[in-house]
């Protein structure tokens, strides 16, 4: 799972701002100490609540419209630990063959489309 340092990376590659506040919210729950790894079962899904206390804050904060792109963070944060979890889990079931490079593009009308490669680390590293 990426960590708080990669998040803000991310973000910042997005949308030139880190959303840092944001990626720590979404890691630290008050109940991160007694979970452990399991801390994503909070703050870690697309529920409407915490849609609406991302949104209020961000609002509050930043003013405005930074509610929505927050949102939109937090959906990618919540989606590139999931995408981090899957790539661990397939190492252990195809070894060095799985794939590690995907790139995803999705079209106005819906269509998604998925391509996976693989990259050594230093092809990554100096791509990204």
């Amino acid at each position: 799972m990426p960590n708080l340092k990669a998040h803000c990376a991310i973000s910042r590659q997005r949308t030139g701002f880190n959303f840092r506040a944001l990626h720590q919210w979404i890691d630290n729950p008050p109940e991160a100490k007694y979970l452990g790894s399991d801390h994503r079962i909070e703050r870690h899904a697309y529920t409407k609540e915490d849609m609406k206390t991302i949104k209020n804050y961000w609002d509050r904060k930043k003013g405005l419209g930074w509610g929505e792109k927050a949102i939109i963070e937090w959906l990618f944060h919540i989606a590139v630990d999931n995408i981090s979890t899957a790539f661990k889990l397939s190492k252990s079931h195809y070894g060095e063959n799985t794939y590690n490079l995907i790139e995803i593009g999705i079209a106005n009308s819906g269509f998604i489309n998925v391509k996976f490669n693989r990259a050594s680390d230093n092809q990554l590293r100096n791509n990204f």
